[in-house]
């Protein structure tokens, strides 16, 4: 009976599996390797007027202002006793601010969007799908993942 010592291409062998398996996955990862993804929206690409096909308009600035009129959301009322309830309310602001925060790797971008249509300032995040040349902000004016309630702002 031989010895694996008398066969030492099959020690490179054994080596080198494990080590191509793991470039191949650290390339996937990083995108190097596979398909290229499409191009996403930067912020500048968001910079326009919005609408959503069901009354409401949103108007990014390239300064960071936005301007809100008829966006709906869902506002929340709490009862002395603790209890609350939401009901469906429109927004129209002219003092608000948009801010956009770009994921590394590329896979969501979001928009913030600081308003002031409830009592105090609120953040709404939003999340940014589509090409450079058509994109488009996605958010719920109700319960997250209820088909009824997702809104889609397309640009015009």
């Amino acid at each position: 009976m031989r010895s694996w010592r008398s066969k030492p291409w099959l020690l490179w062998a054994l080596l080198m599996v494990p080590a191509a398996a793991t470039i191949a996955g650290i390339g996937t990862y990083t995108r190097v390797l596979g398909p290229e993804d499409a191009p996403r929206p930067s912020r500048g690409d968001l910079v326009g007027r919005y609408e959503d096909g069901k009354g409401g308009v949103m108007t990014l600035k390239a300064d960071g202002k936005v301007v809100l009129s008829g966006i709906e959301y869902m506002a929340e009322v709490t009862e002395a006793d603790g209890s609350g309830y939401a009901f469906p309310k429109r927004c129209h602001d002219q003092e608000a601010s948009w801010a956009f925060t770009e994921s590394r790797p590329r896979w969501s971008h979001v928009v913030s969007i600081g308003t002031r249509c409830d009592v105090g300032m609120n953040w709404m995040q939003w999340d940014v799908i589509g090409t450079p040349s058509a994109p488009e902000i996605v958010y719920f004016a109700g319960t997250p993942g209820h088909p009824d309630s997702r809104r889609v702002l397309t640009r015009r």
